[in-house]
């Protein structure tokens, strides 16, 4: 846990901390830009820590058991049981996660069709790269990512 001085700030300088923060990081139309502006300010622990809770949260709302998400993150599930806890409170990351779900669980369908279509079993299909395909999503089903 990182350590923040005693000396509370005043809430107006708190407010304009914030304010400035969302000017430097969160206003980027390019990833790129955002990825440099976080790679200046955040060290690398911070970064991969910050991308791991983002994704346990992610993950935890495609119903994920904590047992994969602690396998596939190398996370404890207390940690993942304490982002558990943090969504029922949460303001923000949950509602731009759910929009993000909607898109990932369009794509899982329409890749479904495809397997339906071209998958494994009919003729004329490359049965390589169609098991391929059907062991890839499945994968993807069974881990989140």
């Amino acid at each position: 846990m990182t350590r923040i001085s005693r000396r509370p700030v005043k809430d107006n300088v708190m407010e304009r901390i914030f304010q400035l923060f969302f000017e430097a990081v969160g206003k980027k139309s390019k990833k790129e830009d955002f990825l440099e502006v976080v790679h200046d300010i955040l060290s690398p622990t911070e970064r991969i820590m910050i991308a791991k809770r983002v994704t346990i949260v992610f993950l935890l709302l495609k119903k994920i058991d904590y047992q994969t998400i602690s396998d596939v993150l190398k996370v404890s599930q207390s940690t993942i049981s304490k982002f558990h806890l943090i969504m029922d409170n949460s303001k923000g990351i949950v509602k731009a996660l759910q929009l993000m779900l909607l898109n990932d669980q369009l794509i899982n369908v329409l890749d479904e069709f495809l397997l339906a279509i071209k998958g494994p079993g009919v003729y004329g299909t490359n049965w390589k790269s169609a098991w391929r395909q059907k062991n890839e999503l499945e994968r993807r089903k069974r881990e989140g990512l």
